[in-house]
């Protein structure tokens, strides 16, 4: 069976509502498209952090002031309502409250589909000064849906090759990456040589092909605080082949397969049987 599937890169503002309204506009051109999946940037609801150096009294309200529940909050439930409008899933990042302690906050990817909210997952590794304002997360997990499993990381997870792996071996299909990666270089003259997004595109591709999964990136474009972000979202096919690339501006970008049979033609099954456990001695005791 095939599936279309859809990523996107856009400039985050902070202010919910007009990334909200950014959000519906993606998400009737990926339905109108055909897709059965979209995923939009890490930390696109509310707005990211200014600046990665320190965590400011006014960010720090800001965050805690527009952060929200999940699924009761208010933009999950206008979202889930969009999905089951449109027949599709949807990822997006946010800042998420804790149901318990309204002072703690989560870098959190949500996943919600035409059944409802499917589920979240919180991030684990935070660059720069993220750990001033979020919690970190302590798992990583798997969701089954109608076009498959998928699993779910943010952003700076797709460094470490265990978030991926730990995905694979619970048996994710689709991996879908929301993102907020920035570049180095100077935003008026953006170069394809540019060091960091060098290395955004080799973990995109790295990560599909020693999975044999499909993994979808979505990073954030243009400029906010001081931070310039380098977009390239990105569809990569389990053979690590780039299927779509929004490029360094705001856009849109489609790919379809079929997933279960791209899968088994880049050997996923028999990474499954290749893989010597009993070899890997020292994983997690780092």
């Amino acid at each position: 069976m095939m599936t279309k599937l859809a990523t996107t890169s856009f400039p985050v503002v902070l202010n919910t509502e007009d990334n909200l309204k950014k959000y519906i506009s993606y998400i009737e051109q990926a339905a109108a498209e055909g897709a059965k999946l979209i995923v939009l940037p890490e930390q696109s609801l509310q707005g990211y952090l200014p600046t990665l150096e320190e965590v400011s009294d006014e960010t720090r309200s800001y965050q805690l002031a527009n952060a929200e529940l999940v699924p009761e909050g208010k933009s999950t439930q206008l979202l889930i309502q969009q999905a089951k409008q449109h027949d599709i899933y949807i990822v997006w990042g946010m800042t998420e409250q804790d149901a318990d302690d309204a002072n703690v906050l989560y870098n959190t990817a949500v996943l919600v589909g035409p059944e409802g909210f499917v589920g979240k997952y919180r991030k684990v590794h935070q660059p720069g000064c993220e750990s001033q304002i979020y919690t970190h997360g302590t798992k990583f997990e798997v969701f089954d849906t109608a076009i498959g499993k998928i699993g779910l990381m943010i952003c700076y997870d797709k460094a470490f090759p265990e978030s991926a792996r730990e995905l694979y071996v619970q048996g994710a299909e689709i991996i879908c990456v929301p993102a907020a990666w920035p570049m180095a270089g100077d935003p008026a003259a953006p170069d394809d040589s540019d060091p960091i997004l060098d290395i955004f595109n080799m973990y995109d591709k790295t990560r599909a092909a020693e999975n044999a999964v499909f993994f979808i990136s979505c990073n954030q474009s243009g400029t906010a605080g001081t931070i310039n972000y380098c977009g390239h979202s990105r569809i990569t096919h389990p053979f690590g082949m780039e299927m779509a690339c929004t490029g360094w501006g705001e856009g849109i970008v489609f790919a379809e397969a079929d997933i279960q049979e791209s899968i088994t033609m880049a050997g996923g099954p028999a990474v499954r049987l290749d893989r010597h456990l009993e070899a890997y001695q020292n994983i997690g005791k780092m």
